[in-house]
C-alpha cells in the first residue's frame, strides 16, 4: 500500500532522521510544511523566505520523496506573499500553502491569497485546533475553517489535526465538500477517524503525521488499527492525497 505523509515539518535537525523513518515505515512520498515554529508566530517575510529555501533543499535532497508547501504568514505584505506563492509553487513545484497562527481565517486580508489558490489549482493546508485554554490570539478553529470554505467553496482546504479538531470539528465542516481533514494533531483516540468516517466519507481524509513532533509509527497505527475497510485504508493513506496534490 502506498502511503503519503501530507503533514511533516523540515526543521534544520531532524529532516534527515524523518525521512529515514519514513522510508522504514514505507512512506513514499513526505510533504513539507517549513519548520513553522522555529521564527516564532509572526515570521517577517524575509524570515518567511529563509523558510520556503531550506524547504526547497530539503526537496532537493530528496528527489521524489520529498514535496513542499509554501509557508506563508498572511499578516504580511500582500504583495510579497502572492510572489513568494509564484516563487515556490510556479518555480520550484510546491504542491500547497501553509499557514499557522498569525492571522485568523476569518480576515478578510486572506482574500486575494484564496483567490490565488484558486488560480493555481492548489490546496491550504490550515492549522486548526478547538482549545478551552492556551488558545493563541489569531488561532483558527474548525468553525473558522467551515467560514473560510463556504467563502471560497472552490478552494481546497485541508484542516489539519483531526484530533485536536474532535467530533465538533468533524460536524463543523461535515457541510463543505471541499474541506479535507488530515489525521494529524496527537495520539490515536478510539472511534474519532472511524467517525470522520462515517459523517465525511474516507474520500475527505488525509494522512498525516506532523512528524517530527509526532512519531510515524504512532500515526501510522491510527490508520492501520482502525476499524476500516481496506478500500477506506487506501483512499486515507495515500488515493485522496495524491489526487488533490497531483502527485
Amino acid at each position: 500500500m502506498n502511503i503519503i505523509d501530507i503533514h511533516t515539518h523540515n526543521t534544520l535537525e531532524d529532516t534527515v532522521e524523518m525521512v529515514e523513518a519514513a522510508r522504514r515505515n514505507g512512506v513514499d512520498n513526505v510533504i513539507l510544511l517549513g519548520d513553522v515554529l522555529r521564527l516564532g508566530f509572526y515570521p517577517t517575510d524575509k524570515q518567511i523566505a529563509e523558510l520556503n529555501d531550506d524547504t526547497i533543499k530539503q526537496i532537493g535532497n530528496y528527489p521524489g520523496i520529498c514535496h513542499g508547501f509554501c509557508f506563508l504568514n498572511p499578516a504580511n505584505d500582500l504583495d510579497f506573499c502572492l510572489a513568494e506563492m509564484d516563487r515556490c509553487i510556479t518555480h520550484h513545484g510546491f504542491r500547497g500553502v501553509k499557514f499557522e497562527i498569525s492571522l485568523n481565517c476569518r480576515s478578510e486580508r486572506l482574500d486575494p491569497i484564496m483567490k490565488k489558490l484558486e488560480e493555481l489549482k492548489v490546496p491550504l493546508l490550515h492549522h486548526c485546533w478547538y482549545k478551552t485554554v492556551s488558545k493563541y490570539p489569531e488561532e483558527s478553529d474548525p468553525s473558522d475553517i467551515a467560514y473560510l470554505a463556504r467563502k471560497f467553496p472552490k478552494a481546497k482546504i485541508i484542516m489539519a489535526h483531526l484530533t485536536g479538531c474532535r467530533h465538533l470539528g468533524i460536524e463543523d465542516v461535515a457541510d463543505c465538500p471541499n474541506v479535507y481533514i488530515d489525521t494529524s494533531g496527537g495520539q490515536p483516540v478510539a472511534d474519532l477517524l472511524e467517525y470522520a468516517v462515517r459523517r465525511i466519507g474516507a474520500s475527505r481524509i488525509v494522512f498525516g503525521s506532523d512528524a517530527p513532533y509526532r512519531d510515524v509509527v504512532c500515526q501510522l497505527g491510527r490508520i492501520y488499527g482502525a476499524e476500516l475497510n481496506t478500500v477506506s485504508k487506501q483512499k486515507i493513506l495515500c488515493d485522496n492525497a495524491k489526487e488533490l496534490l497531483s502527485l
